[in-house]
């Protein structure tokens, strides 16, 4: 739209506060943007080529709500996508919100604040992360994960993880977090293997104590590439809130959970963790329980 047809679109609605500002491209794929009064221009700024995807979607979001025609290009410049645009109009201090070096009414961060959570109001994305097998095919060659390891238990992870989770990992002792296609070569190791022998780190732990053993080792790279995780699976300008399902036995989820690995987690929306091999009443009680649980929930899933 020409900035004179987004001129006479605002001057024929009822609200002028709904944002219609005027905008110009500018090299190297900036966007100009001002707003138009009555008495001409009262606010100006730049929305940086990056953050123009985020702008769009606010724009978009906004189309019906009353703020001013600036607020949304303010927004970007502050903010890294539609989440944090969320907890920046949230921190209210004396009846306003400053972003973008502007301060902003209550009523219009509100405005803003309703309108995102109904665009977000949707199911959140599952994502998977399974213990690997002790059992597994003794192979010369690597091959991807999910093929290395085999039996019945490990089967019921392997459904479980693709019918239930939109994304999913293996948890390894070897290899802390794979990708179930990712190729790997036979290995023998669980976290009691790495127990007790010292290593030496200048890293520190999730829960902030030193990195002194193989274990502690493991623990932090489980948590870092859990991250890794998180923040890919969820990017971008409007990522989703995660439901995190870790099953887990006891001698994999202990040592993680007492570096802080899960406490310390954090993604880019709200992050859900659970343990249902622990938390499920269903599941507890063995791998021949645990497998009974899963089996169902994939049959219940899959009707």
């Amino acid at each position: 739209m020409s900035a004179d047809a987004q001129l006479a679109d605002r001057t024929d609605r009822e609200d002028p506060y709904v944002p219609c500002p005027r905008e110009h491209d500018l090299p190297g794929g900036d966007l100009a943007v001002s707003s138009h009064w009555v008495h001409g221009v009262r606010d100006a700024t730049v929305v940086a080529a990056e953050d123009r995807p985020l702008y769009r979607l606010l724009m978009d979001l906004f189309a019906d709500v009353q703020v001013p025609d600036c607020m949304p290009a303010r927004l970007v410049s502050d903010c890294e996508d539609l989440v944090d645009v969320k907890r920046a109009v949230e921190n209210i201090d004396r009846g306003r919100a400053d972003i973008g070096g502007v301060g902003w009414g209550m009523g219009y961060c509100y405005n803003v604040r309703d309108a995102i959570e109904e665009y977000r109001d949707r199911e959140p994305l599952t994502l998977v992360a399974v213990g690997c097998s002790s059992s597994k095919y003794e192979v010369d060659d690597p091959v991807p994960a999910a093929d290395l390891y085999r039996g019945a238990y490990w089967s019921c992870k392997d459904d479980y993880s693709a019918t239930i989770g939109d994304d999913q990992r293996i948890i390894s002792a070897q290899h802390a977090l794979l990708r179930f296609d990712e190729e790997i070569a036979y290995y023998e190791r669980t976290p009691e293997d790495l127990e007790g022998i010292p290593v030496h780190s200048s890293e520190r732990l999730p829960n902030g104590e030193d990195v002194n053993t193989f274990l502690d080792q493991w623990a932090l790279s489980v948590y870092e590439e859990l991250t890794r995780w998180l923040r890919e699976a969820t990017g971008g300008i409007d990522p989703r809130d995660v439901s995190l399902e870790v099953l887990l036995g006891r001698n994999y989820r202990d040592p993680l959970e007492e570096r802080g690995v899960f406490d310390r987690l954090r993604a880019p929306a709200n992050l859900e963790i659970s343990f249902p091999f622990q938390e499920v009443p269903e599941a507890q009680g063995g791998n021949g329980n645990q497998m009974g649980w899963m089996t169902d929930e994939v049959e219940r899933k899959s009707v």
